[in-house]
């Protein structure tokens, strides 16, 4: 780690909030993105990402326009993120329409409304940007205080209903031949991944919020087979990319959220290389065995 970054760390608060946010967010992103992954609903990710989009700026129209300062654009977001979970599941479990139909309307619709939003709002809104992109050097005291009861209701919600998610990800069939509700647990896990996306806004913004929410776990899934342990593992790489990207992009003062997603893409495509060349060693070693024990028979 750059002796500067230290003695930075020790003397700026920002860059304390900063680590600190990172855990947050690596809390929630490593517990819904493996929900996220044993589901196979990146595509779901995306649209709620860009969803909030209108949100925020609705919250800063708001804000600027009628003076509703106390309506912040993390409010507007989380806001954004119910509502497009709860749309989503109505139409997938109890309309007609194609998921995939529904996704894109979604995610088109939550750009349209956010550039619409921020059009009508008087002045440009500088801190919109952190919102897009990320910019984990500008957390609050307040940010971080939100982060916290978001993380604490993810893993509550993932601690009372682990079992009924699981289910929903591998054996849905199961979950009606039980005679629970599909669309009640569908909606809460849509929630959730909702909720997450709003923590991953603070450090790599909505733009980029679908690679750090998946490709953490979708890594940990490399290596570990039971979901708590690809949750586990998406935890710690998550955290790993976080701090990096910090780390990295301070000195040259890169974009963070560029630099902690490039870091997680690179650490997935390095990983996943290592695994399958780890596993072509394994059955060409496997494959050695049975003819030399072939041969002495």
């Amino acid at each position: 780690m750059d002796g500067s970054f230290i003695q930075h760390l020790m003397e700026f608060s920002y860059l304390r909030l900063a680590l600190a946010a990172s855990v947050l967010a690596s809390i929630a992103c490593g517990v819904a993105g493996g929900y996220v992954v044993a589901r196979r609903r990146s595509y779901l990710v995306g649209a709620m990402s860009h969803a909030l989009l209108g949100g925020v700026g609705l919250a800063r129209y708001l804000q600027v326009v009628h003076g509703w300062t106390w309506f912040t654009p993390m409010l507007g977001a989380l806001l954004a993120a119910v509502l497009a979970a709860t749309v989503i599941s109505i139409l997938t479990t109890r309309g007609r329409m194609r998921e995939d139909a529904i996704l894109s309307a979604v995610w088109t619709l939550g750009v349209a409304a956010g550039v619409s939003f921020i059009a009508a709002t008087p002045g440009y809104a500088e801190d919109l940007n952190s919102y897009l992109f990320g910019n984990i050097l500008l957390v609050s005291v307040s940010d971080l205080w939100m982060m916290a009861v978001m993380d604490a209701v993810i893993l509550l919600t993932a601690w009372l209903l682990h079992t009924r998610f699981v289910a929903l990800c591998f054996h849905e069939e199961g979950l009606l031949l039980r005679g629970v509700g599909v669309a009640w647990v569908s909606w809460v896990l849509h929630v959730l991944i909702g909720m997450t996306v709003v923590v991953l806004t603070q450090v790599v913004g909505v733009v980029l919020a679908l690679a750090l929410l998946v490709l953490p776990s979708a890594t940990g899934a490399l290596f570990a087979r039971r979901l708590p342990a690809v949750m586990l593992a998406g935890v710690v790489l998550s955290l790993l990319f976080c701090v990096g990207g910090l780390v990295i992009s301070y000195g040259p003062g890169w974009p963070t959220g560029a630099t902690i997603v490039e870091l997680a893409v690179g650490g997935y495509v390095l990983l996943y290389v290592a695994h399958g060349a780890f596993a072509r060693l394994r059955r060409g070693n496997n494959r050695s065995l049975i003819d030399t024990r072939g041969s002495d028979e």
